[in-house]
């Protein structure tokens, strides 16, 4: 029964392989990508997955809204089989994603009908169009740019402007695919706020796949993929704890975790699960006897 259902994505047993196929479609090569994937994502969840290039973070990502159906296995959302082509529709409905390059998501010469476009084509009502692409616009803090032309904002502003594209669907889950990996560090402050908000005041659960692990560390769960398999899926402080084990699949912590890394090796008394400046410096006061500012 959907209405009793707390997790909004689920995953049992998920495998994915690329083919390569010759000119009579027989298979002369396959990739196995995805290895046994079982998750569950609570609705309302920020979560954010780690992974180096190739390990199957994308490729699971487009899985969540059907974008890709597993070899084996099965994807649910909100109790929705997502290998069902007959409830596509729903599943999009309830999933919408963001992926890398806002350029390659904008498709129309003005903000606003941009934030439309998807809601024209799926027969909505004008009134309602417009209710939602000024609340969608208002969400993202882009409403006074809803004239401009999409190509001469920045690509912070871009991005804002494809996340809000997607808000105006209404979805319950927004998947960002690396949303930040073009843009400059003012851009991605922006975008990393705006997904925040959604989080945090529209309950919208959030699957935010990152190489940013200072990103990461601002989610509530961080799950880490290595190999097309699932190894490590805690909240932030206690994964980003497990240093050496992360450098050994190829993965960074933290500046800031790095710091007291480094200096608990010198022997200095600090905790191992900081992962913000400001638990930072004010376990660094305490050792010298000084008050936290």
């Amino acid at each position: 029964m959907i209405g009793d259902i707390v997790n909004i994505i689920e995953t049992k047993d998920l495998e994915f392989e690329y083919q390569t196929l010759d000119d009579d479609g027989k298979v002369i090569e396959s990739n196995k990508v995805l290895k046994g994937i079982n998750l569950t994502i609570p609705k309302g969840q920020f979560v954010a997955v780690l992974g180096h290039n190739g390990c199957g973070k994308s490729t699971l990502a487009k899985h969540f809204n059907g974008i890709l159906v597993g070899s084996k296995g099965k994807v649910f959302v909100n109790g929705i089989d997502t290998a069902d082509d007959d409830k596509i529709y729903d599943v999009r409905q309830n999933v919408g994603m963001v992926f890398q390059n806002p350029d390659n998501q904008l498709v129309a010469t003005i903000v606003e009908e941009d934030v439309a476009f998807a809601l024209e084509n799926l027969g909505v009502p004008p009134k309602e169009i417009r209710r939602r692409v000024d609340e969608a616009l208002n969400t993202v803090d882009m409403y006074k740019y809803r004239e401009h032309s999409p190509h001469q904002l920045s690509g912070g502003q871009k991005q804002r402007i494809a996340i809000a594209g997607v808000i105006a669907m209404e979805p319950d889950c927004i998947v960002l695919d690396e949303p930040t990996a073009m843009l400059d560090p003012k851009g991605r402050k922006e975008v990393m706020a705006t997904i925040k908000k959604l989080n945090r005041e529209k309950g919208i659960t959030i699957v935010f796949i990152t190489h940013y692990m200072e990103e990461a560390a601002q989610a509530e769960r961080v799950i880490v993929m290595d190999k097309g398999r699932v190894i490590m899926d805690d909240e932030p402080k206690k994964i980003f704890s497990r240093v050496e084990e992360l450098k050994a699949v190829g993965l960074d912590v933290p500046q800031v975790t790095e710091l007291c890394y480094e200096l608990r090796k010198e022997g200095i008394d600090i905790p191992q699960d900081i992962i913000t400046e400001q638990d930072c410096m004010e376990h660094i006061l305490k050792l010298f006897g000084k008050d936290v500012l």
